[in-house]
């Protein structure tokens, strides 16, 4: 048999390399009429429109098995949080629509309104519709949301794309709804600054994306329904050359999503569903601003998808993420707003680097940036509305805040800075103005699915195609930490010449000389030393009196070689770390903090800022230095009661099974109903029908594990090993019901200040 099929191999090659083949299809295409070349291309493209329409039925209908029966609400009720208690509130409406510079594929303000659903004249926009995915609609337009698009749907104008683009902002994900049924009336608790509950990043068939690109498609394809829209977008007079530009502009758009969604699935980048109230968010940061961007080896599997956080408080946080990652509030915002789509230049047309004018221009909005982040300072954590949700039982209250301080205060804090640490950290703070030192937990202590922690660790990215080079990532990095090291050095140590000396333009070790012979004869009491010094960072710091207790081991000649030693050994160390970092495996921390600091860079020069212009606008002076820590950290807990469910990545319903043994937390439950249950403070779990998504803790992102209180605990002593977990005892029911009724009135803030108005950091200058 295998004789005979090569036998038939050379035949076929000798008879078209003889040039027969030619003569062949001559004789071929002579028997073939004109009738019968139409004839076949009638059917062709018959059979390809019955398909299309097949797929686009299936896309339409698909959501019965994916999106969650919705219910309507009655009336909106906004808490105070700061802003009021209507939705007219300035500072509401700036954090819900000013936008950020972010684009979905080009997409166009204008469009969204008028684009309509496969099948049919019914607005894809119809804020029913939106609704039902998930996403906040106000009750009525407003100036800045004329169209009632959901929350943090906005608009800005692209110069690249000459028109008005859908622009995404941080408010479509970090607001939150509670729904609750009282005397007849459904009501609409909005929780601003808390979790979103809609799927919008996920590209399985009946979501918003894939709908939304469905009804793309047959605009582009049905002329009858493309002359609508054009109508609508353009006028009912627009000219046919509008029309056609519209249409090819329309179809780029298309073709975008449609690379997308072929890439995100051929790739299999996402197998973890996220569902909804969640997104993989630095896996799709890194996937975006790297992998679409650069090249598609920097492409990661995105296996720790994570609840959307609430925002309120943290600007007082030193570090924020969920890996408590990042420090500085433009770093945290220009990141997201890249893995929003904001448009940024590494490459050219051909993929070649930029010339170094032309390096790292973006659309980040960094002024309206900043004004959300200065906005979002006046919002305070809701507060329990007992009208709505019930009477708060003050003698449980009482005997939950004793458990609280015991099993829960030690972690969640807050711990504030005292003011040594906060001229470091944030140095344009007012005295009343605080910074909370977060506590992180290593994954093998608090025991919470991994994955999260471990692929922003792990996962590496290479930059080498935008022309960046190893010795660029050292001058661009290392004057931001060795200005660090400065604050450090004036604040800890209170040597003003090595404060001179680190305020030069390029300080060297080779610089430093001793004078005393004192480190050769005393090198274990320095190490002690050194190691007291380098626990700056840290909330047990022993700093505060590292200088008084130099001064005891000699007069001031050996003092200033004690401290030249300690910034020497400090400046070793980053020398050491930054010469380490190799342009072709950063990790997304490293990545997206020298994209950042470069953008940031030219953001400001373009636009001729001074160094306290920047510095307002970094965010109360504070410095572009991520860490990279295994961990997770503990937030405090002010209004956590309104942001189910729980954990990290949201694998516990509510608060009562959080506060339970792992073996009593629910192994599988529904979510995507935002009905409140004041009792256990969480999401009602009972489907209302087939569809929607159950989320599966068993599925590799989706573990329940950790943060456990059960039997086996060991209180905590230096030099024990982690529990794997268990944080504390096994609580009783009625002990997890009193912690439950404190947390309804818990404060962070026994003295909170006064919301205060954003100050414009250019309200002295002009540009």
């Amino acid at each position: 048999m295998f004789k005979h099929l090569l036998t038939s191999l050379k035949n076929m090659v000798a008879f078209i390399t003889s040039g027969e083949i030619v003569t062949w299809s001559v004789k071929v295409l002579k028997n073939v009429s004109l009738y019968k070349v139409i004839k076949g291309l009638a059917y062709t493209f018959a059979g390809l429109v019955v398909i299309g329409c097949i797929a686009l039925f299936a896309v339409i209908h698909y959501p019965a098995s994916q999106i969650p029966l919705y219910e309507p609400t009655d009336k909106t009720v906004y808490l105070d949080q700061g802003w009021g208690v209507t939705e007219s509130s300035p500072e509401r409406q700036l954090y819900y629509y000013t936008a950020q510079g972010t684009s979905l594929k080009g997409f166009e303000y204008e469009w969204f309104h008028h684009i309509e659903m496969p099948w049919g004249k019914k607005r894809f926009a119809e804020p029913d519709h939106l609704k039902a995915y998930g996403f906040i609609v106000d009750d009525k337009p407003s100036r800045a949301n004329p169209y009632l698009y959901p929350l943090g749907f906005t608009k800005h104008y692209s110069q690249i794309e000459d028109a008005e683009l859908l622009d995404l902002t941080c408010s479509a994900c970090h607001n939150g709804q509670l729904n609750i049924s009282k005397a007849g009336t459904r009501y609409a608790v909005r929780i601003d600054g808390g979790q979103a509950m809609h799927a919008f990043t996920t590209m399985k068939v009946g979501h918003f994306v894939p709908t939304l690109v469905a009804s793309m498609a047959s605009t582009y394809l049905n002329p009858f329904k493309f002359n609508r829209f054009a109508n609508n977008v353009l006028g009912e007079h627009a000219s046919g050359d509008a029309k056609a530009t519209l249409k090819k502009r329309f179809g780029q758009v298309l073709w975008r999503f449609v690379k997308q969604g072929y890439n995100d699935s051929s790739k299999h980048l996402y197998p973890v569903e996220e569902g909804f109230g969640r997104t993989d968010a630095l896996a799709r940061i890194g996937n975006t601003v790297f992998g679409d961007n650069l090249t598609p080896e920097n492409y990661h599997l995105a296996t720790g998808p994570v609840s959307y956080p609430p925002v309120w408080n943290i600007w007082k946080f030193d570090w924020v993420q969920y890996g408590a990652s990042v420090k500085q509030p433009m770093a945290r915002n220009m990141g997201e707003a890249l893995g929003v789509g904001a448009h940024i230049a590494f490459t050219d047309q051909y993929g070649r680097p930029l010339p170094l004018d032309q390096r790292f221009n973006s659309s980040v909005l960094a002024e309206n940036i900043h004004q959300i982040e200065t906005t979002l300072q006046g919002l305070t954590p809701p507060q329990w509305p007992e009208e709505l949700f019930g009477a708060i039982d003050h003698e449980k209250a009482a005997k939950g805040k004793k458990l609280f301080e015991n099993h829960c205060q030690g972690c969640h804090g807050p711990h504030p800075a005292n003011a040594m640490l906060k001229a470091i950290d944030m140095p344009l703070k007012s005295d009343d103005e605080p910074v909370w030192i977060m506590k992180t937990l290593g994954i093998e202590e608090i025991g919470t699915d991994p994955n999260a922690a471990f692929n922003f660790v792990n996962n590496r990215f290479d930059l080498t195609k935008t022309g960046i080079t190893n010795d660029e990532i050292v001058k661009t990095v290392r004057p931001i930490h060795v200005k660090q090291l400065k604050r450090v050095t004036e604040q800890v140590l209170k040597a003003p010449t090595l404060v001179s000396f680190l305020s030069s333009p390029n300080p060297q070790v080779s610089q430093l000389a001793f004078t005393t012979d004192w480190l050769a004869n005393n090198p274990e009491e320095f190490k002690v030393l050194s190691q007291v010094f380098g626990s700056w960072q840290s909330q047990y710091s022993t700093i505060t009196d590292l200088s008084a207790k130099i001064a005891e081991y000699g007069d001031e000649a050996v003092q200033l070689d004690i401290k030249t030693a300690l910034v020497k050994e400090q400046l070793n160390t980053l020398d050491s770390v930054i010469s380490s970092l190799n342009v072709s495996a950063l990790t997304v921390g490293e990545a997206l903090n020298l994209v950042g600091i470069m953008i940031r860079e030219k953001y400001y020069q373009d636009r001729n800022f001074n160094e306290s212009e920047q510095a307002c606008f970094d965010g109360f002076g504070a410095l572009d230095m991520p860490q990279q820590p295994m961990a997770y950290k503990a937030r405090p807990l002010e209004g956590i009661w309104a942001t189910p469910p729980f954990l990290h990545n949201g694998s516990v319903p509510n608060i009562y099974q959080l506060l339970s043994p792992v073996s009593e937390r629910a192994e599988k439950f529904f979510v995507g109903r935002r009905e409140y249950d004041p009792v256990t403070l969480g999401y009602d779990t009972t489907p209302l029908s087939k569809s929607g998504f159950w989320f599966d803790t068993s599925l590799e992102g989706n573990l329940n594990t950790g943060h456990e209180f059960r039997a086996g605990y060991v209180p905590y002593k230096p030099g024990n090993p982690p529990q794997y977990g268990v944080i504390g005892p096994e609580l009783t029911p009625d002990e997890r019901w009193q912690i439950i009724e404190y947390l309804k009135i818990h404060k962070d803030d026994k003295h909170p200040i006064s919301p205060k108005k954003p100050v414009s950091c250019l309200a002295s200058t002009s540009h």
